[in-house]
């Protein structure tokens, strides 16, 4: 996601999002909706998820799987909208698909 980022936005490099988003805002033409997306929503659902506990299943895997194969596979950017959408999902997904992982661990 951070080289997608980088390549939607025009950023050569970043150490972490918040000085992405700094640089993000200073250039023309910015896609500023989305810059403000990251912002409120993405970042804090980032926040929210506990990365240390997701589950290591393969289910869970073939999940993440298939969102970065999406995103990698729009990298070409002949579509931007397309990129930022994947980002948007795999964002709003991961902890979905962690719930939905231990949903299923509990029943088996």
């Amino acid at each position: 996601m951070k080289k997608s980022l980088h390549i939607y936005f025009n950023i050569g490099n970043s150490s972490d999002i918040h000085e992405f988003l700094k640089i993000a805002a200073t250039k023309n033409n910015v896609d500023h909706s989305f810059i403000e997306w990251i912002k409120v929503k993405g970042i804090p659902r980032l926040k929210s998820i506990d990365f240390e506990n997701l589950p290591s299943n393969d289910q869970f895997l073939a999940m993440i799987e298939i969102d970065e194969y999406c995103l990698k596979s729009e990298m070409d950017f002949k579509e931007p909208e397309e990129v930022r959408g994947w980002i948007i999902t795999i964002i709003n997904s991961i902890q979905e698909y962690a719930n939905i992982c231990k949903q299923l661990e509990v029943v088996q």
